[in-house]
């Protein structure tokens, strides 16, 4: 960063880019984040707040887009854009980088397509301008295995040098290993061990047998005592490895070159991408570190005031700081603030100088809610900024700043200025002081003073345009509260404090009396002005608990009406689907039944037992009578289809409403604003709740959901809601969980597992085992082949340890 500006080191906001910095991920982003100033022009400002918003809703919506953390790579791709060759290192770095491009833009694309255009606009759009890589990426990555090595695979000419070069080695070591394995070299190899010596195959020979043992010598030890010789019978060889290894190594000087080239032909794209990139990371990290303050999105307009809620200085810790309201601008441009030393005055100052820096810049502020008129420049005279090396006193270096505040100032500046005139003689700095502030209102200038002096209080209260605050002091305990007070003028209550801190009363007595009379009845004034306000602000504040309490009241009263509307209307959608899924599923088991007898009934002709053919034809037309009475349900269902508006009507017909004393089992009851109809089939229990039986169907429920409906045109058929089910009940109470196959042979268990399954389903089990034993696997296997072709089977598995393991099969059957 450039030299900083003196006013945004003494605001604390490099410190707000310090930990905007950390977290960034990419080196390109965190510069970016160093760098980051108030922007100028309020449509550059909304743009920056829009980006901010948008990071943080896909933050919180779904987490941290994979940013790389990478290093500039401008250089390195410029350099290979020149023709220059690059490193494996810095090949794999770009490569790495180009897939996490692909990444980024892929999860910002879905993030949009999920929430739709209007979401994540501006992040997304960007994200769409990236170009990504994906080839150049996957062909380094291919070749280049880590920061010193290529694939085998990197080009066929590499595979082939490769395999010559292995090939070479094993010829080398099994010639030596012919002399590490004969005996008649024992005394005349040192050890029998093969070594490398300047890129030969090489062994340890004695020195005094050297003249025994032909070949080429490489070292020798230290001592002398060993030679290191490659013996003659595989220099030829070693010498066709080392032409072979140079081939290898211009292989790879000329892979890298031409990946090089290949990233040079994209340098524009890649360096486009990286800064599109860095240019998300640094807006995210905008994202987080609202995240992180619980910040809000500012308003940000031409003019206007400088409106805070709830405001708190980011440098400091949430739990120790009071949040601050404030009100600077429109007629009242300057506020004059007073409160006792310790109070909170040059925090507020810098809270408020800061919130503003922070707001141009893009950043979320940590406030409930915030807005502010864009200024040309901040400025900030604040603390003890004494120089000795320039050799200036307190006055002198505030003196210093506030020639610079007067000339430069506008009516865009805000201005910030802490005990003006202070350090000098009173009188002389009180008007010096009001002069000042005169100065700056001619010019329009937004102020925001902290004083001590009465005199400025004084100048508030007789002058338009000057709003006048005070840092709050609680005169029972004499310590200050750190809230702000707008309005307020405030006492600076220096007797008070003094004497909590130990000075006698008879001093502060005696101090009294060199105060003017004057200024002890402006103290009084205001004493009393304060008395009044904060008994009227206990007031307010009662009225306001009291109308927040009404107000709880009323929405909670709302929202139980709403959901006991809401959870009837559902609980009465659930009844009529629930009815319709009964009747849908009784004439399916019907029709599987219907299937089956008429099966069975073909078999029974066939063989000519005229008994089962009569019992089971007189089961088929008890079952055609059933699907007769579910087609007349059915019907029954469609047909009562009364709109709200008649039924509401009937609901308040005189006579309708349930009692203890008038229900009765066999009642026919309508469900109140329904179409359902039923009978009582067990009067209310001891929680009010009786049963209502309607078609197969039964619902517990209380008397005031429900309505007398007997004098109704229809009456319900009691034979036609418990007859049709009669087949399908039997079923059901007659199938057991599991079957035992046990010394049954594969055609036998397949005949009786096709029909158990058809009993299953009509018995509406949902999970059954078949216990078909371990053996030699031959029953089991068959077994899941029939099931895998049955078409009641939805899945099957082996079971678990504590149900049989091995030896049973574990059978889901579908719900149609």
């Amino acid at each position: 960063m450039s030299e900083k500006v003196r006013e945004y080191a003494v605001l604390g906001y490099y410190s707000v880019l310090d930990g905007l910095e950390k977290k960034t991920v990419s080196q390109v982003a965190a510069r970016m984040a160093g760098g980051l100033l108030p922007g100028r022009y309020v449509k550059e400002i909304q743009l920056r707040q829009q980006e901010t918003a948008e990071a943080v809703s896909v933050l919180m919506r779904a987490g941290a887009p994979p940013f790389p953390a990478t290093d500039d790579l401008s250089d390195p791709v410029s350099h290979a854009a020149r023709g220059g060759v690059l490193g494996f290192s810095r090949l794999r770095e770009i490569a790495f980088f180009l897939r996490s491009v692909s990444a980024v833009k892929t999860f910002l694309q879905k993030g949009k397509e999920r929430e739709g255009d209007s979401s994540a606009g501006f992040i997304a759009d960007t994200a769409g301008v990236l170009i990504t890589a994906d080839k150049l990426s996957s062909r380094i990555l291919r070749a280049v295995v880590s920061d010193t090595e290529l694939a085998d695979d990197a080009s066929p000419a590499l595979k082939r040098i490769r395999g010559e070069i292995a090939s070479h080695k094993a010829k080398i070591k099994k010639q030596l290993a012919r002399y590490t394995s004969a005996t008649s070299y024992e005394d005349i190899l040192m050890d029998k061990l093969v070594t490398l010596r300047n890129g030969r195959y090489v062994l340890p020979v004695k020195a005094e047998q050297q003249g025994r043992f032909p070949g080429i010598v490489h070292d020798r030890s230290k001592g002398g005592a060993t030679v290191f010789v490659e013996p003659q019978a595989v220099v030829d060889l070693g010498n066709m490895l080392t032409a072979t290894e140079a081939e290898e190594r211009e292989e790879i000087e000329r892979i890298a070159a031409e990946l090089s080239l290949e990233v040079g032909k994209s340098a524009s794209d890649i360096i486009s991408d990286q800064q599109t990139v860095s240019l998300l990371d640094f807006i995210f990290a905008k994202g987080a570190l609202a995240y992180e303050m619980d910040a809000v999105e500012p308003e940000v307009s031409e003019d206007g005031a400088i409106e805070i809620t709830n405001g708190r200085n980011p440098l400091i810790g949430r739990g120790k700081v009071v949040p601050v309201s404030i009100r600077l601008g429109g007629s009242e441009k300057i506020l004059i603030v007073t409160g006792p030393n310790t109070g909170g005055k040059t925090v507020t100052l810098k809270t408020v100088g800061l919130l503003t820096l922070m707001a141009q810049a893009g950043l979320h502020v940590p406030a409930s809610a915030a807005v502010f008129p864009l200024t040309d420049r901040v400025f900030a005279d604040i603390g003890d900024e004494q120089s000795i090396e320039q050799s200036l006193s307190t006055f002198s270096a505030h003196m210093k700043n506030i020639v610079e505040v007067m000339n430069m100032s506008t009516e865009k500046s805000l201005v910030l200025l802490d005990e003006l005139g202070a350090g000098t003689d009173p009188a002389e700095g009180a008007a010096l002081a009001i002069a000042l502030l005169e100065g700056l209102r001619k010019r329009g200038a937004l102020v925001m003073a902290t004083t001590h002096y009465s005199e400025l209080k004084k100048y508030a209260a007789a002058n338009d345009g000057i709003e006048t605050a005070s840092l709050e002091f609680d005169l029972t305990t004499l310590s200050p509260t750190f809230r702000l007070l707008m309005g307020a003028l405030g006492k600076s209550n220096a007797f008070a404090i003094a004497e909590k801190l130990g000075i006698d009363s008879s001093v502060i007595a005696e101090a009294s009396r060199y105060l003017s009379s004057e200024e002890v009845a402006f103290d009084e004034v205001i004493s009393g002005i304060e008395a009044d306000r904060q008994k009227g602000e206990r007031a307010r504040a009662e009225a306001e608990r009291l109308f927040a309490e009404a107000e709880a009241a009323e929405t909670r009263r709302k929202g139980l009406l709403a959901e006991v509307e809401k959870g009837r209307e559902k609980m009465l959608r659930n009844i009529r689907k629930k009815a319709e899924a009964e009747l849908e599923e009784t004439e399916y088991y019907a029709e599987e039944v219907r299937k089956e007898l008429k099966a069975l009934l073909k078999k029974a002709r066939k063989i000519g037992d005229a008994i089962s053919v009569e019992k089971l034809e007189a089961a088929s037309l008890e079952l055609a009578e059933s699907s007769n009475l579910i087609q007349d349900e059915k019907r029954k269902l469609k047909k009562i289809q009364v709109s709200r508006h008649a039924q509401n009507s009937r609901n308040q017909t005189e006579g309708r409403a349930l009692t203890a004393s008038r229900i009765h089992i066999g009642d026919i009851v309508r469900v109140v604003g329904t179409d359902l109809v039923g009978e009582v089939a067990a009067l209310p229990n001891e929680a009010g709740k009786l049963t209502v039986q309607i078609g197969q169907m039964k619902m517990s429920t209380s008397m005031d959901s429900l309505e007398d409906a007997s004098s109704e045109a229809y009456k319900l058929d009691r034979e036609s809601s418990r007859g049709y089910g009669k087949i399908v009940t039997g079923k059901m109470g007659a199938v057991n969980a599991s079957i035992d196959l046990h010394g049954k042979n594969l055609d036998e268990a397949e005949m009786l597992v096709e029909k158990y399954l058809d009993d299953a389903v009509l018995a509406r089990l949902h999970e059954v085992v078949i216990n078909h034993g371990r053996g030699e696997g031959i029953l089991r296997e068959g077994i899941r082949r029939l099931l895998k072709a049955n078409r009641h089977v939805s899945k099957y598995r082996t079971g678990y340890f504590d149900e049989g393991g091995d030896g049973v099969t574990v059978v889901t059957l579908s719900r149609r």
